[in-house]
């Protein structure tokens, strides 16, 4: 676990060091423009790059060296082909429906190549008996996990610290139940996500479309190969929670972008980050936010029996605040005087 930790966060802080002539070299810098994209100055998009890296590299090593060399194949493509999308995506700005076609052509390819890595029952943790999927419903429901994941983390992308912090929190939770073959990669992973998001935290560098398409498809793929092999120990609905909060706001503004006769994808400023933002600094709206995805979390990883209780803990309240933004036109100017973090 050593030599992974220290191979990738070093890898890491270079990319991170050598950003601004990554991002000119691949034309993957974001420029501010007064409207949606309010950050000061040119910033690159290559946090996803300085991310998956390193990882690909220590994967590159596993699959040379080790027993398990297909699934970290698996892992190590997978990564590498979103993580290409997402960089055309930066570079091109494809249209949504291209981007979501390739999206889901690109998993059903992954999950078609590797049938273990599809969601084949539910075991959840109020019940005894497995719910089994039959037929094709149990890659038609993986396409649709792993998609929606892509999509929430997108959406969620929208505020430094966010994106990665949500990352770092899901990583660190499959290691607590990883077999040890998988341990090495999101260790991986959690070191060049510590490093980035400092960086990321500062505005130096952005996530981009690269690392929000590949890293949040790998952390999905690990997802279910993780919960595919434990079993025993973690419950669909625990995995569930992990990521529930995003998932969440997601559709939420999705339903409401098409009840509003826009395009479920189009731009606005109703994300549940710039709620948070609209109410308080944001070094403490990404403290609560991270909190609401963790806490529960570390919870129902003690006490798994609780998760069900959590899940509708954490919807009540992200419900509440939503209704509290959208229903008092108080709170929709209310700025909290916190002190400075």
């Amino acid at each position: 676990m050593i030599w992974p930790v220290l191979g990738a966060g070093l890898g890491a802080l270079v990319l991170c060091l050598l950003a601004a002539p990554l991002g000119r070299r691949l034309g993957i810098i974001d420029l501010p423009d007064g409207a949606r994209k309010r950050h000061p100055r040119p910033t690159p998009m290559t946090g996803g790059i300085t991310i998956a890296a390193p990882v690909l590299a220590v994967l590159a090593v596993l699959v040379a060296n080790g027993p398990f060399a297909p699934f970290h194949a698996l892992v190590a493509i997978t990564l590498a082909a979103f993580l290409g999308l997402g960089l055309f995506d930066d570079r091109k700005h494809l249209r949504p429906a291209f981007r979501l076609v390739f999206s889901t052509l690109l998993a059903v390819a992954v999950l078609w190549a590797a049938p273990t890595e599809q969601v084949s029952f539910f075991r959840f943790s109020f019940a005894d008996v497995a719910v089994f999927l039959d037929g094709g419903w149990g890659i038609l429901f993986s396409v649709l996990c792993l998609v929606g994941l892509q999509n929430a983390v997108n959406m969620a992308d929208g505020r430094n610290g966010l994106a990665m912090g949500m990352m770092l929190i899901w990583t660190l939770l499959l290691i607590a139940y990883a077999p040890p073959h998988l341990q090495p990669v999101l260790a991986a992973m959690a070191a060049a996500l510590c490093v980035t998001v400092a960086f990321n935290l500062r505005g130096v560098l952005f996530l981009g479309d690269s690392g929000c398409y590949g890293l949040s498809i790998a952390i999905g793929v690990m997802a279910i190969y993780v919960y595919g092999t434990e079993f025993p120990d973690l419950y669909a609905d625990t995995v569930a929670l992990w990521f529930l909060l995003p998932i969440a706001d997601a559709i939420r503004l999705m339903l409401f972008r098409m009840m509003d006769g826009r395009s479920p994808f189009s731009p606005d400023s109703d994300h549940l980050h710039h709620i948070l933002e609209r109410w308080m600094p944001w070094r403490w709206g990404l403290l609560l936010y991270l909190l609401a995805v963790a806490g529960p979390a570390a919870v129902a990883l003690a006490r798994p029996a609780m998760t069900i209780p959590l899940a509708a803990a954490v919807m009540i309240v992200y419900c509440g605040v939503v209704l509290a933004a959208h229903w008092d036109p108080s709170l929709r100017r209310l700025r909290l005087r916190l002190p400075r973090a």
